[in-house]
């Protein structure tokens, strides 16, 4: 999660970071995170739609958090995931309190003890990591990211420990668009490699115009309409524009990037649920040694146009201007 305030460089008791240059008594967004010790998956699971089977213990963390919000007027709780192992919290410090960060304190040490008091009685004894993790969202933006974050945590949290992981990178790809000499990696929806699949690859360039966005987008939408799956980079304005209107259109894509994926993918932003709706793919070919960032990203983008019009019907598309392209409809 990015930030933009400095950090003091020492730890203390009760927390890991905080920010000398903000007066938290002026209120505060706040992102915390606080563990299980040993990770111990004490709270329950995650099944596949991204929602937590609560375990007694996890009905204790969430009675208690429901307690602590209605006996505080100073602290309100906006977002919340309770995980296996641990839990995260978006909080507003409201403005005036007087000092506001043992009161943060306080909040995250009664939610603990309770919490542990509660589970005991039902049989269930766990102990807490000490202190907690948190982050100052000092904007609209960043307190957006924290709470996708928050919301999109238990389906991520499936995606990534589901049996077996539904998100395991997959290498070498096996597929008739791709050459036997060439090795990829690939995480999500493998099926949109499928010969019977019509691909377009975009490149659209950094010189299209901001104003003339939402032409290409429904240009492109209408191309999705017909069956096309868009596949990029989606690192230029104008595609990333694509890639949230592709997004909100619940519509498939294929992104590549010129860098190695780990054995288990950590998805991010959206992708959780993308993944797992099956409309996203993630390719991976590593560059050649000694190649520049450029043509890495070139050579990515070749190779997906080499993929689209391997089989019938795909298509490959370069744009500079709106007015490059037109999918009938």
């Amino acid at each position: 999660m990015p930030c933009h305030a400095k950090p003091l460089a020492s730890k203390s008791a009760g927390h890991y970071r905080r920010f000398k240059d903000y007066d938290y008594s002026r209120g505060a967004a706040i992102f915390i995170t606080f563990a299980v010790a040993g990770r111990t998956k004490v709270f329950g699971s995650v099944d596949e739609n991204g929602r937590l089977r609560y375990s007694s213990a996890g009905m204790a963390a969430l009675s208690t958090l429901s307690i602590e919000e209605r006996r505080r007027n100073d602290i309100i709780v906006e977002k919340s995931a309770i995980m296996p192992d641990h839990v995260h919290l978006r909080l507003y410090l409201k403005p005036g309190m007087d000092r506001p960060l043992a009161r943060l304190a306080q909040f995250v040490n009664n939610f603990k003890r309770w919490t542990r008091y509660s589970s005991a009685k039902t049989g269930v004894e766990f102990e807490w990591e000490r202190g907690y993790h948190d982050r100052l969202c000092l904007s609209r933006e960043i307190i957006e990211l924290a709470d996708k974050y928050i919301e999109n945590n238990p389906l991520k949290w499936h995606l990534m420990h589901g049996h077996p992981p539904p998100l395991k990178v997959v290498e070498p790809v096996s597929s008739p668009r791709i050459p036997g000499d060439e090795w990829w990696s690939a995480a999500g929806a493998i099926e949109l490699l499928a010969p019977e699949r019509k691909i377009c690859a975009i490149r659209l360039s950094r010189r299209i115009p901001g104003k003339d966005y939402s032409t290409v987008v429904e240009r492109l939408m209408t191309a999705v309409d017909k069956g096309f799956v868009l596949a990029g980079t989606f690192i230029s304005p104008c595609e990333r524009e694509v890639a949230r209107a592709l997004i909100a259109h619940g519509a498939p894509m294929i992104r590549a990037v010129p860098d190695p994926l780990a054995l288990v993918y950590r998805p991010k932003g959206d992708e959780p649920r993308q993944f797992a709706d099956g409309r996203l793919l993630l390719l991976s070919r590593v560059a050649a040694p000694g190649s520049s960032r450029y043509d890495a990203w070139h050579g990515i983008n070749d190779a997906l146009a080499d993929f689209a019009t391997s089989t019938a019907g795909g298509l490959s598309l370069y744009a500079t201007s709106a007015t490059d392209f037109q999918f009938s409809r």
